[in-house]
């Protein structure tokens, strides 16, 4: 099934992110949202839409045991094949075929909206080095590991990392330069509190190992 996806393959990028995932996620023609139909219609815009929609499930105010490698993977997986320099990405058969509920995806896009609308209030073309084909890719190879940090499924290690690539995915898309420098910076933090969280649960599972076992 063919969907066209409302700014999707518009040049002018007039529409906003907020009012394209408001728009997949009401006006969806069938009950289930296969990945596959998805990038077709999003078109050339598919990586930072794409990107932006892995990202938002993590954002929810509450924690879900194993949402992150769920959404975590497809995003590591959009993130690298943008750093590789495919001209539009492409996800295995088997995700390919997978789905989600239109309402699920409703939800997320209405639980997550603000985020994006914060973000957008910023937002406005602002050219440079960082928005060219070889900024992309290298903002692609940082998105791989920030992805990395999302997939562990803890709390408080996969929200920072998929705001920083939301902020980035946004800005690449509206070729804004200050945009995606604030989601890099976002990102550095976000490595540090997420490297921080699981460097202390590695060293208390050591610690708990060694008195268990009466190790010095």
């Amino acid at each position: 099934m063919r969907y066209a996806v409302p700014g999707a393959h518009d040049d002018s990028h007039a529409v906003p992110v907020s009012e394209l995932v408001s728009g997949i996620a009401s006006s969806w023609p069938s009950d289930r949202v296969t990945l596959g139909a998805l990038i077709e219609a999003l078109g050339h815009r598919g990586y930072g839409v794409l990107i932006v929609l892995f990202a938002l499930p993590n954002l929810l105010p509450i924690y879900i045991p194993g949402l992150s490698p769920i959404f975590g993977i497809p995003l590591m997986i959009i993130c690298a094949q943008l750093a590789w320099g495919l001209p539009a990405p492409r996800l295995p058969a088997f995700l390919m075929r997978r789905s989600m509920r239109r309402n699920d995806l409703r939800l997320i896009a209405e639980k997550a909206l603000p985020w994006l609308q914060r973000v957008e209030r910023y937002v406005k073309p602002r050219p440079s080095f960082v928005t060219s084909r070889l900024g992309e890719r290298l903002i692609g190879a940082y998105g791989v590991w920030l992805a990395t940090i999302v997939i562990v499924p803890l709390p408080f290690t996969n929200g920072p990392p998929s705001l920083a690539c939301l902020i980035m995915a946004i800005g690449v898309m509206e070729e804004d330069t200050v945009t995606i420098i604030a989601g890099a910076l976002f990102g550095v933090f976000a490595s540090f509190l997420g490297l921080s969280i699981i460097g202390t649960l590695f060293w208390v599972l050591v610690a708990g190992f060694n008195w268990l076992f009466g190790l010095p």
